[in-house]
């Protein structure tokens, strides 16, 4: 086996080469070429573990395993921690173990920006991130590869770490209220972990689009009256189901009320109808982003010679 720690994941792992796998990923999915059985969980007193396998044609098959605690802030220890396995297709044979909590926070955020891509308004100038920890920062990365975005308002329940995360780029500036991000953008990130709605519909822009990629069940960040009136988008139709496999935030809702993302890259169902409606793109991550991500990084490693080889 291939072991590829966090920091070479990091230096791999391009920004611009995961989105091209990550929308591949996508119409995959929606296309049903994939195979990916809902996630399970154990749950321990103050968190979870959640297993994430998949397989997809032509790729190595994975496992992500991530753990959930909430409280680790106290510690200094991320919340969300993860490693992904990858195995050989035709064999079983355990091929690579790799870092997942870098690949994590970035194919999350990847598929945000995708969302943004394909169903912002086109002349989206101002994007608020609500939240500055690992997934805002994350977001930040991201935002680079998107063309057009001139004011990135940066809100967090702590101030400080806002400020933080705004000095990530020469376009953004923190701001002590989410109310005031939010109000002034075009496009809303949002990346707490907040079990209760972080924003409110009376603040929205007209024609706004929102990435939402929170999870914290049984609530969320999501106002659920903001979501019955939007379009909503998803990476599968699973996220309607019940948690830990579904959407606490959708949970009750038809699976006909939302589209998957992949449908929308198929040219199989519509994105965006006007410039007056509301999209959501409501992220509960799949296992099949770790898949794509995991399986770019695997691939660059192999051809530049990066990682550690061991026997089991």
């Amino acid at each position: 086996m291939l072991i590829i720690t966090r920091e070479e994941v990091q230096k791999l792992l391009d920004s611009h080469e995961l989105l091209t796998v990550l929308e591949e990923g996508f119409k995959a999915l929606s296309a049903g070429q994939l195979n990916v059985p809902p996630r399970n969980q154990a749950i321990a007193p103050k968190g979870l573990l959640v297993g994430m396998p998949a397989y997809m044609p032509n790729k190595l098959m994975s496992v992500k395993l991530v753990t959930v605690f909430h409280e680790n802030h106290k510690q200094n220890i991320p919340a969300h921690q993860a490693t992904i396995t990858l195995f050989d297709s035709e064999t079983g044979s355990p091929v690579a173990f790799l870092d997942g909590e870098y690949i994590t926070a970035m194919r999350t955020a990847a598929g945000a920006i995708l969302s943004i891509k394909h169903l912002a308004r086109k002349n989206s100038k101002t994007l608020a991130i609500i939240g500055a920890g690992v997934l805002g920062e994350a977001h930040l990365k991201m935002i680079g590869t998107l063309s057009g975005i001139e004011k990135i308002y940066v809100a967090s329940k702590d101030f400080s770490k806002a400020q933080t995360l705004a000095t990530g780029a020469s376009n953004a500036l923190a701001v002590d209220s989410i109310q005031e991000a939010v109000s002034q953008a075009d496009i809303v990130c949002l990346c707490t972990s907040s079990a209760e709605p972080v924003i409110k519909a009376e603040w929205l822009k007209e024609g706004m689009h929102i990435s939402s990629v929170g999870y914290r069940p049984p609530g969320g960040e999501l106002p659920r009256d903001l979501i019955e009136k939007s379009h909503i988008f998803v990476e599968s139709k699973v996220a309607f189901s019940d948690p830990p496999v579904g959407c606490s935030e959708l949970k009750g809702l038809d699976t006909s009320f939302g589209t998957e993302l992949g449908e929308v890259l198929l040219n199989q169902k519509e994105g965006r109808r006007n410039e007056q409606e509301t999209t959501i793109y409501k992220s509960m991550g799949h296992a099949m982003e770790d898949l794509v991500a995991a399986n770019l990084v695997y691939e660059k490693a192999v051809k530049q010679g990066i990682g550690k080889k061991f026997e089991l």
